[in-house]
């Protein structure tokens, strides 16, 4: 029965000498069993890992048990990870030896290094992405979040409320909990997923905006189990947006008021000749191309204080009060194909 178990069994008397182990016990050493009989110990384990084991081994003779994971080197140099257990064999109140158990737990312990390996990837893209990700599971009333997403919140997860729906979170923007709740609503009654925008408060004051999106997930009747979303920080893409949509409109009134600026008679491309130098000119086509000072500076190997004074020439030059009007001087005086 003992040769049959995936396990190392093992017994040791009170002068740590064995009296008993089954084969994969002394397979796993690399003993044969008549080597192993009576074996002490700390030949068996090495001076190392003896001294580590030693304080269970004086837990298990005072009658203690004992179970704690341990690392060990095979004598083949195999790595190879363990969990022993340690059972004082008592009788009439007098501690005779102790029984081992040990497992060897090392797929186990390779498994659980790749789950945290991969929760570590994850928790590393989600505070790129600035995005986390929620469960509710809807029978228990219970919500769970990734790092991410407390991170979004600027919370711990130990400092995060309780909450058993998503959106019912103190940190949601009061304005904003009603929507977030008939959305929800929604998706409870139609199935379908969703989509939308809200606002959270964080801890320290500060208003950001997420993104959410979720999907259902319902058993083979239809009956609702869990919600599984996504939370994305979108203030800093949002004040962007606004941002690109005001340059627009700044553009377009700016185009405008170009086009009302009173004419002037102009020739060609001839007329700037007579009236910049060819240093000029180079100026006013990179001006002209959206260059800044300092990018006209390097283009042509001058200070940038350079640049500004032949601006200067050139908008005195030019009748020109900005380098707008420059600039729309400069496009008419250029012959279109």
């Amino acid at each position: 029965m003992l040769n049959a178990l995936p396990a190392l069994v093992g017994y040791w008397d009170r002068d740590l000498r064995n009296r008993m182990s089954n084969d994969a016990y002394i397979e796993f050493f690399g003993k044969t069993p008549g080597e192993m009989r009576g074996m002490h110990l700390r030949e068996v384990l090495g001076p190392d890992l003896y001294e580590k084991n030693l304080p269970h081994v004086k837990g298990a003779l005072a009658g203690e048990r004992q179970l704690f994971d341990r690392e060990i080197l095979t004598p083949a140099g195999e790595v190879r990870y363990t969990q022993a257990c340690y059972i004082p064999d008592t009788i009439d109140g007098e501690v005779r030896g102790f029984f081992v158990l040990v497992t060897d737990i090392t797929e186990r312990r390779r498994i659980e290094e790749e789950i945290e390996r991969g929760r570590a990837r994850l928790a590393e893209a989600e505070r790129v992405a600035r995005l986390g990700s929620w469960e509710w599971d809807i029978p228990k009333g219970t919500v769970i979040c990734s790092e991410g997403f407390y991170e979004i919140y600027g919370v711990r997860a130990e400092e995060f409320e309780s909450i058993s729906r998503p959106g019912r979170s103190m940190y949601v923007h009061p304005d904003d909990r009603d929507r977030v709740d008939e959305e929800i609503d929604q998706a409870l009654e139609t199935g379908a997923p969703i989509d939308f925008e809200y606002r959270i408060i964080r801890p320290d004051g500060r208003v950001r905006r997420l993104h959410s999106r979720a999907e259902l997930i319902a058993d083979t009747e239809g009956n609702p189990l869990r919600l599984t979303g996504t939370a994305q920080d979108v203030t800093e893409l949002q004040a962007a947006a606004e941002a690109l949509h005001q340059t627009a409109s700044d553009l377009g009134r700016r185009a405008a008021e170009l086009h009302r600026l009173p004419t002037r008679p102009r020739g060609s491309g001839e007329d700037l000749a007579k009236l910049l130098s060819p240093r000029q000119l180079e100026v006013l086509t990179l001006i002209a191309e959206g260059l800044s000072n300092s990018e006209i500076a390097s283009r042509l190997y001058l200070t940038e204080s350079t640049v500004k004074w032949h601006v200067r020439k050139i908008l005195r030059a030019l009748g020109a009060t900005n380098r707008a009007q420059a600039v729309a001087r400069y496009l008419s005086a250029i012959p279109r194909a």
